[in-house]
């Protein structure tokens, strides 16, 4: 699945410089073959999600937005999408969602762990589609490109974005070609992830057994009313010292 993602988002990168190169072109010319790209890019990334990153809300974004290039091929390919005025429109919200996504996710990686590569690269493919999305509503008071133009750069950094999802599949060998030593860097590996998940289950017991010792030791409200004025404030220094 890793391999196939990845050349799918090399096919959709493909497509879109064919697009620009046929910049001259109507889209009613190429629009069986952006459609039949878009759904099988779409049915990919469907399939691939589950395995695309270890966080769960980062699948679910990857799932939504291989449901709505799915479902944007299906509208190219039965013709319901002709008008070239309301093409780039049309693609460039599909590209503003994937930015979008993207920039939700480096936002939750920022919270996690520290930038690297995979961090800037996201930030950049993510800028890039919000940017040619917010574009494709000013074309014609900006630079007027063609239709063919807009897809065809829409189509090279949704690529990009494509094959990034393929890199972060993680690769698992067969258990039946596994090596003696690679079955014990796994058994290893899987321990270790055990022991972090139990000393974060003991941080959080620690943390609960506290908060109900402070809650025992709480006052109910009306008790906190009937204290006498000058036992409150006696009370105050103990508190800030604590």
């Amino acid at each position: 699945m890793r391999i196939l993602t990845i050349i799918v988002g090399a096919l959709l990168t493909i497509l879109g410089v064919f697009s620009v190169a046929n910049a001259g072109l109507s889209f009613l010319s190429l629009a069986f073959p952006i459609g039949v790209v878009l759904i099988i890019v779409g049915m990919v990334e469907c399939f691939a999600y589950k395995r695309t990153v270890e966080d769960e809300e980062n699948r679910h974004w990857v799932l939504i937005e291989g449901l709505t290039t799915f479902i944007l091929g299906v509208v190219v390919l039965t013709g319901q999408l002709a008008a070239d005025i309301a093409v780039p429109v049309v693609f460039g919200m599909w590209s503003m969602i994937s930015g979008i996504r993207g920039f939700v996710i480096v936002t939750q990686v920022v919270e996690k762990k520290e930038k690297d590569i995979d961090f800037y690269w996201t930030v950049a493919v993510s800028a890039l589609n919000l940017i040619v999305g917010v574009y494709t509503f000013f074309n014609l008071m900006l630079f007027h490109l063609s239709v063919l133009m807009i897809l065809g750069v829409c189509f090279v950094v949704q690529g990009a974005n494509v094959i990034k999802i393929g890199v972060d599949i993680s690769y698992s060998k067969p258990e039946l070609i596994k090596t003696k030593e690679e079955k014990i860097a796994d058994a290893e590996a899987a321990a270790e992830e055990a022991h972090q998940e139990v000393r974060k289950a003991i941080k959080k017991a620690r943390q609960a057994r506290k908060g109900i010792k402070k809650a025992e030791e709480s006052k109910e409200f009306h008790e906190i009313i009937r204290e006498p004025i000058g036992e409150a404030d006696s009370e105050k220094p103990e508190e800030k010292e604590e």
